[in-house]
């Protein structure tokens, strides 16, 4: 058993290993232009910061595979901690795979720590509430659920006294004329309504991929699979969640992040690997890998 769980982590290493390295040819080589040059794609916004973070607080993040795999959540760390170091705030992870706002809702005020009070609940949701459901007709009554839950989401950060920040769903493959993404723009608008209705804070993430589709190199990929994040689908999403921290495009673009690219192999067992990766070992077998060894 332990020889093939050594096996199976030298695979692991080996395709993680592939991955960065064409990884590291899309970049150029050059992680330090990752950040100017998405901004540059979505649209960079003059202002100073106004962070709205004091130390020790927590910002809890509810998500489906995007949000687990953690890419553009660790990366808005790292460059909060990069440029803020005396704030020290302490980042809740609660990302499921293939979750929809049906099934986040139940989990809400467990999993984003509500009791703990953290100062700030981000909530990205949407993507599977389209995506898996493309193979039917589209449902106004799925949709309506969609916006009920995701009302009842901001309704118990609110009561929690977190400052709910809405992010919508991102693309459904990096075609913005497709089926799937015209489908999203319903559910964008119905997160867009919630927000208008309950005074909180919305980051446009599906605008700002659609600026990035019309404005990219040609051949530069954002996502892995049309949905999970590449590393520049990360460098898009992180500066949307800096954004309504009160962070600058001006100090998201001046990071240094070179060492947020450290990729590293494991000379372990697949276990010990997940252990050490805080993960599950069925993990190193799903499109989020290359993320939990990025960032």
């Amino acid at each position: 058993m332990k020889s093939y769980l050594l096996r199976l982590a030298l695979v692991a290493g080996l395709l993680v290993l592939g991955l960065a390295g064409a990884l590291a040819d899309d970049l150029g080589k050059d992680p330090a232009k990752v950040l100017p040059d998405a901004l540059t794609m979505i649209g960079k916004q003059d202002g100073a910061d106004a962070l709205i973070l004091k130390p020790g607080d927590k910002v809890a993040f509810m998500g489906d595979s995007i949000t687990a795999a953690g890419g553009y959540v660790r990366l808005a760390k790292f460059i909060i901690d990069a440029k803020f170091p005396d704030i020290k705030p302490t980042f809740i992870n609660t990302g499921v795979s293939g979750q929809k706002a049906e099934n986040m809702q139940p989990r809400f005020e467990k999993d984003m720590h509500l009791a703990d009070k953290p100062a700030v609940c981000f909530i990205n949701v949407g993507i599977n509430d389209v995506w898996h459901r493309l193979g039917a007709p589209h449902s106004d009554d799925v949709l309506a659920a969609y916006k009920a839950n995701v009302e009842k989401m901001v309704d118990a950060a609110q009561a929690a006294g977190a400052v709910a920040v809405l992010l919508t769903p991102t693309v459904i493959q990096e075609d913005a004329k497709n089926e799937g993404n015209a489908r999203l723009l319903k559910y964008v608008d119905a997160m867009k309504q919630v927000a208008d209705a309950k005074k909180c804070k919305l980051i446009d993430l599906h605008a700002m991929f659609l600026a990035a589709l019309d404005a990219k190199p040609k051949g530069l990929p954002l996502t892995a699979d049309g949905v999970h994040m590449w590393l520049y689908g990360d460098a898009i999403m992180a500066p949307g969640v800096l954004r309504a921290l009160g962070v600058s495009d001006a100090t998201i673009a001046g990071t240094d992040i070179t060492n947020a690219f450290q990729v590293r192999a494991f000379n372990t067992s697949l276990a010990k690997a997940a252990e050490l990766l805080e993960v599950p070992p069925t993990r190193f077998f799903k499109p989020e890998l290359v993320r939990y060894l990025s960032f």
